[in-house]
């Protein structure tokens, strides 16, 4: 089993959602324990998604990011799975905090299905995005406790 990096003491976890106009965003608390819900971010360039990403970085606080990974559900690559994996590389180049890839197989799906159960119509984009990145970061939350 691979061993996962966690955050810094003191530091908190990041989770993205990325796609290529919207960001889902997620962050733990400071003991990693939950994640929350920050925002979704719209954009159109990645120098702006990255000043905005550093801008949040600085000000929660983050030692490290954790971005969800696209792949089919056989576990193949998709289309999207090498595009995530430049924006991971540029991310690390971008920020010099850690980064790491986190399946997000169900997350997008789990999410919609949530928001549909709640009722939530209103901004559903955004908000699948944002709590598929919660779902993200408290799988990856989740793991790292299991593992230590």
């Amino acid at each position: 089993m691979t061993t996962l990096p966690p955050a810094p003491p003191g530091q908190k976890v990041l989770a993205l959602d990325y796609g290529q106009r919207r960001v889902g965003v997620a962050v733990s608390d400071a003991l990693h324990l939950m994640a929350h819900g920050r925002e979704t971010l719209l954009f159109k360039s990645k120098r702006d998604l990255f000043e905005r990403l550093r801008r949040l970085m600085q000000d929660e606080q983050v030692g490290l990011v954790v971005v969800g990974l696209p792949r089919h559900l056989n576990g193949d690559d998709s289309d999207m799975t090498k595009i995530v994996r430049t924006f991971i590389h540029e991310l690390e180049q971008q920020t010099q905090v850690p980064v790491v890839a986190w399946d997000e197989r169900w997350s997008s799906k789990q999410a919609a299905r949530t928001l549909a159960e709640s009722g939530a119509r209103r901004q559903r984009k955004e908000l699948i995005d944002q709590l598929a990145a919660v779902l993200i970061l408290q799988s990856y939350l989740d793991r790292v406790k299991i593992n230590s």
